[in-house]
């Protein structure tokens, strides 16, 4: 496969990804706020069921509370699905650089084949 091929290859997955990844960070980003908005509520809720509770055990109740926990976990979830995206992006950038490299060595070989050498 040549070199201009494989970059050609690798941009069109570049930017296939990267339009992927707005929705992506979308969605975790939304997860964040359900789990965030979810836990405030179950701690105010858990503050006005008695009237001496502390900060920390209205926090410790929500976390126990099973809404609370399993918008927690998707949202973790979701945060590494868009870490593992970015980090994909982040090789595939890195993949179409080190291809144009190559696209400009093969060119610079082919022009110094045609022309005999000379420089």
């Amino acid at each position: 496969m040549s070199a201009i091929h494989r970059l050609g290859q690798v941009s069109t997955e570049y930017e296939r990804m990267a339009q992927q990844y707005g929705e992506i960070a979308v969605a975790a980003a939304n997860s964040e706020a359900d789990h965030k908005r979810e836990r405030a509520k179950a701690i105010l809720k858990a503050k006005a069921s008695e009237e001496r509770m502390s900060h920390a055990e209205a926090e410790a109740r929500a976390e126990a509370d099973e809404k609370v926990s399993e918008l927690y976990r998707d949202r973790l979830v979701k945060a590494a699905q868009a870490d593992a995206h970015r980090e994909r992006l982040r090789q595939l950038k890195e993949q179409v650089a080190v291809g144009r490299s190559y696209v400009v060595a093969d060119r610079e070989a082919d022009r110094l084949h045609s022309s005999g050498g000379a420089a």
